[in-house]
């Protein structure tokens, strides 16, 4: 699998997350903890991709936003994670 097939199966993975985190919208603490999976998954794609490719990777428009991406889905999550956790 090349660069971009990687980062494109990154980009899948956190458009997925993203998707179950609207999905559970602070009331599903289980399809939250899957979303987290599923980011911390793609943050792990990322970081071999980077590990292999160096500065192809990191100077690469697409894996600048699926980190973008990455780092604004994980704050979704635990946002989502706190508002389940606020209601009594």
């Amino acid at each position: 699998m090349n660069m971009h097939e990687k980062l494109q199966q990154a980009s899948k993975m956190l458009k997925d997350a993203q998707a179950a985190v609207l999905q559970a919208q602070g009331q599903d603490l289980q399809i939250l903890e899957q979303a987290q999976r599923m980011v911390e998954q793609a943050e792990n794609e990322l970081k071999n991709l980077q590990n292999q490719a160096g500065r192809e990777a990191t100077e690469n428009a697409q894996f600048q936003q699926a980190f973008e991406e990455l780092h604004d889905i994980r704050q979704q999550v635990q946002e989502a994670q706190q508002n389940i956790n606020d209601i009594p």
